[in-house]
């Protein structure tokens, strides 16, 4: 121990420091402490809180915001469904299903110096189990439903022409795309869960493999024309067969021969709004129809209600009343009319509600009607309805309940068949619809529903089911 003490002073020492300097320097030195002027601790950042951004993964420090204003607007979204099948259907279970989607858009005038050009991609992520396998329905109580694969939903060039001085005068897009993204859209029915009040089943049950939608894409070219404010006119001509979702995993499937077909679909979109005048309520009025190329259609030998494995003839016609009924004075989205729900991808080239009026709080309500008047596809005859309520709890500002309600007819051939093949009453399938989605942060929203299936598969084969889950949406 004395060996080790003497090593430490010499080495002291050696460095010209002696033991009685060291003790006056520790002395200094406290008494330097102890009379200087008290200064406070530097302040440091504020822990960031993820649930008050308006994104759950924020703005990636900054590169986010920057990145956008650059030109390249990058969105990444989950959506989860949970539902349990608690009576009447195939079966009593619960499954879980679930999305994640993600994509690029590029302003090509930010970042090319390219006017009115804008480049889109969208993937998606499918996982789980279809919780229609207890139910027995056509419809897909979970809209978010499909085959679990990585696809490729949005891959598409789009170019925007000025006439007039109007910007979006014109605008042609080709490229991989799903029409769901603007034709037979309803804004005020996407609130809604079940997968009718996306792409209506009108449209789901009768193209070949339910045609180019969700979660399914075809190549294709789409032409908009803006000629005045309030009227759009939108045409697409794409393949018509997306072929099964278990044989075309990415999307990429691409066949320009008479197993792919064609499709034409054809809309003109009518809105009327007036911000600066909140007397008149704002709206929207579609009208559509859409021709498939294919062989005269024919009933499988053994019957099932739902769309046709292969290309067959197919028209339909279509028209969409989405309206606001009551608007709270002066009552908006604490968000600026950012909602956190489950949307399709894409957009429109032109804007169907202004953000404005999405926003607003009070009473929406949709209305769309349409018939195939095939007698052998399978579904001849559609209607859907319903209302939904932005803000109907005080200080629930951003929170939306909505009641819906659709009803689809089988066509005339089907139940003819189905009667010959002794299918207990085929006539229709129908849903009620419950949801409230509840805001819990500015990037998550909670959505309980409720959901009553008459005549699941379009037959009395099984009893009404009763379903009850949930929707999660997470925006990052």
């Amino acid at each position: 121990m004395d060996a080790n003490v003497g090593s430490t002073s010499g080495l002291a020492v050696g460095r010209g420091i002696g033991p009685m300097r060291i003790r006056f320097s520790w002395i200094a030195a406290l008494a330097l402490v102890f009379t200087a002027e008290a200064k406070p601790p530097p302040l440091l950042d504020p822990v960031i809180n993820i649930l008050e951004q308006e994104k759950l993964l924020g703005d990636w420090l900054g590169y986010r915001p920057k990145w956008k204003d650059q030109g390249v607007d990058i969105t990444a979204q989950s959506v989860t469904d949970m539902f349990w099948n608690t009576v009447g259907g195939a079966s009593q279970g619960s499954a879980c299903d679930g999305l994640f989607q993600f994509g690029t858009e590029i302003d090509t005038e930010k970042t090319l110096g390219l006017t009115g050009g804008t480049f889109n991609t969208t993937w998606f992520w499918l996982y789980g189990r279809n919780p229609s396998a207890y139910v027995g329905d056509v419809n897909a109580v979970s809209g978010i439903s499909g085959n679990p694969a990585f696809r490729c939903y949005q891959l598409w060039y789009q170019q925007n022409i000025a006439i007039g001085g109007v910007d979006d005068a014109l605008s042609l897009r080709g490229g991989l795309m799903g029409i769901d993204a603007e034709f037979f859209l309803s804004p005020t029915a996407l609130l809604f869960v079940n997968g009718t009040f996306g792409m209506p089943a009108l449209f789901s049950q009768n193209p070949a493999n339910s045609g180019p939608q969700y979660p399914m894409a075809t190549p294709g070219l789409r032409l908009a024309v803006h000629p005045f404010p309030w009227l759009i006119v939108r045409s697409d001509l794409s393949q018509a067969n997306p072929f099964p979702q278990d044989q075309n995993l990415h999307n990429f499937n691409w066949n320009f021969g008479p197993s792919g077909g064609l499709l034409s679909i054809n809309e003109v979109e009518c809105s009327w709004k007036s911000i600066s005048n909140r007397k008149q309520l704002p709206g929207t009025a579609k009208a559509g129809f859409w021709i498939q190329s294919g062989p005269s259609p024919v009933v499988p030998e053994e019957w099932s209600f739902g769309p046709p494995q292969s290309l067959q003839y197919c028209t339909g016609f279509y028209a969409i009343l989405d309206q606001m009924l009551l608007r709270e004075q002066d009552a908006a989205c604490a968000s600026g009319g950012k909602k956190t729900v489950a949307l399709p991808v894409g957009g429109s080239a032109v804007p169907i509600a202004d953000s404005d009026d999405a926003a607003a709080q009070g009473l929406r309500s949709f209305l769309r009607v349409g018939f195939c008047p095939q007698p052998y596809n399978p579904l001849s005859l559609y209607t859907d309805a319903g209302l939904v309520y932005t803000g109907l709890i005080p200080g629930r500002n951003e929170d939306q309940l909505g009641l819906a309600f659709c009803y689809g007819q089988m066509s005339s051939g089907y139940m003819a068949v189905g009667n010959q093949q002794g299918v207990p009453g085929p006539s229709f399938e129908s849903v009620v619809e419950l949801t409230y989605s509840i805001r819990l942060a500015p990037a998550i929203a909670l959505q309980p529903d409720l959901q009553y299936v008459l005549h699941p598969g379009g037959s009395r084969q099984y009893g009404n089911a009763l379903v009850a889950g949930f929707r999660a949406v997470v925006d990052f």
